[in-house]
């Protein structure tokens, strides 16, 4: 490979490099667009969970101040409850949103007979305003109860009116408010109940229920639908498809342009050893001619008609240059077919100049020196066959009827085949000069 071959491929391989990079990044910065577009889904994981202590009045019966929890409990005996509410929520994504919460007392009277609400009121002990985060939060809070207030309440409020056959409760819930996550409207987190206490009030015994409310969630999705914020990935994918594109432009132009007509003419070769390799006989060396007359063909799409007419090979035959390709078909012994491919031809081509016409010399044959010329003796040989022709001399000449020399090349490239009456009328139209 010559430097000039090896600067040019050099050349076009940095071109594609770019290219390929170009477009790689092109591509995936569209494919993160649609991934962070409309339709993107952000997973979460939710777990919530409660621990308390029952704390005891002083009495002459328990060793400890406090009871633990899923225990029994003598409401005359409790002072307060302590309680301590946990809640987690993990995004898949780092996303930005707001959140509040709050730790609710709620307190229901309802008569036993129709679950009818007969008295209710409720208030906050724990309340987080609205802030701003971004990831996961964690929510972690300790909370006292103060059961007996709110016993003694229920218990006035049911003498007073004289009331049976009701049920009394204190429930305490956790409230959890996501919103604007990513801009986007979530309506299953907002105002959410995530743990709950249920402690019965004016009875002589108490158990404390952990609510049905508890959440250990996995594998959560909501839609954002506004995906405003990922309109710059359009941008940016569309500037690296223009570079890649205008590199594809410009590498075409750098491959036409350092393009010789020796890459055309291994290409088309290639090509056609690729498509007709059954229909050709390649051969080395050389071909014996003779004194047939060759036809030169156009094109090589012509050979194969000609091919299938004849029922004949292709015969195939490349120059010691490695320039030129002759493919051959022998039609009779006095004929036979030629189609040349060289690389002048295909220059010229290029340049749009004349399509210079080549003659049988050109076709290695035995009796071809490397210079492309008829041996001397073959030469002597043929014309002196024929009583009609002039006679040759020790230097190679021929003498016509008024003693002019003619050389035997120039004679001869006035030809086009071995055919002996061209080369004697040749002679003769030398000699009248």
């Amino acid at each position: 490979m010559s430097k000039k071959d090896k600067i040019r491929k050099r050349e076009i391989q940095n071109l594609l490099i770019i290219i390929i990079i170009t477009m790689i990044i092109g591509v995936l910065t569209l494919c993160l667009y649609f991934t962070k577009g409309k339709h993107q889904f952000i997973k979460y994981n939710e777990n919530s969970q409660i621990d308390y202590k029952v704390y005891l009045k002083e009495n002459d019966f328990y060793d400890k101040n406090y009871l633990e929890k899923g225990k029994g409990y003598i409401a005359s005996l409790i002072d307060s409850i302590s309680s301590n509410f946990k809640y987690s929520i993990k995004f898949s994504d780092n996303v930005s949103y707001n959140y509040s919460y709050r730790i609710a007392v709620e307190v229901d009277v309802e008569d036993e007979r129709n679950d009818s609400n007969i008295y209710h009121f409720s208030e906050d002990l724990i309340e987080h305003s609205l802030s701003s985060n971004k990831g996961d939060l964690e929510i972690d809070e300790d909370l006292t109860i103060k059961y007996e207030n709110y016993n003694n309440i229920i218990s006035r409020f049911k003498d007073v009116y004289d009331l049976t056959n009701t049920e009394s409760t204190l429930n305490v819930y956790l409230y959890v408010n996501i919103q604007d996550i990513d801009k986007s409207n979530t309506t299953n987190l907002i105002d959410k109940k995530v743990s709950s206490l249920s402690i019965p009030l004016t009875l002589n015994t108490v158990s404390i229920d952990i609510g049905n409310n508890i959440i250990t969630n996995n594998n959560n999705q909501f839609e954002i639908a506004n995906a405003d914020n990922y309109e710059w990935l359009i941008a940016v994918s569309l500037i690296f498809l223009i570079i890649s594109a205008v590199y594809i432009t410009l590498l075409i132009r750098y491959i036409e342009k350092t393009k010789t007509a020796q890459m055309v003419y291994e290409k088309e070769i290639k090509s056609i050893m690729t498509n007709y390799d059954s229909y050709i006989q390649r051969i080395t060396g050389t071909y014996d001619i003779g004194t047939s007359q060759v036809l030169k063909i156009e094109s090589f799409n012509d050979m194969l008609e000609i091919r299938d007419t004849l029922k004949q090979p292709i015969l195939m035959l490349e120059n010691e240059t490695k320039d030129g390709t002759f493919f051959i078909i022998p039609a009779t012994n006095s004929i036979i077919y030629t189609y040349a491919l060289r690389v002048i031809d295909i220059k010229a081509k290029m340049d749009g100049k004349e399509i210079p016409t080549y003659d049988i010399t050109e076709i290695p044959h035995s009796d071809f020196m490397k210079k492309k010329k008829y041996t001397d003796k073959y030469i002597k040989d043929q014309i002196t066959m024929t009583a009609a022709m002039p006679t040759v001399d020790e230097k190679n000449v021929i003498k016509g009827s008024k003693d002019k020399n003619t050389n035997l090349y120039d004679q001869l490239e006035k030809t086009s085949s071995y055919d002996l009456r061209e080369i004697k009328r040749a002679a003769k139209e030398k000699n009248r000069k």
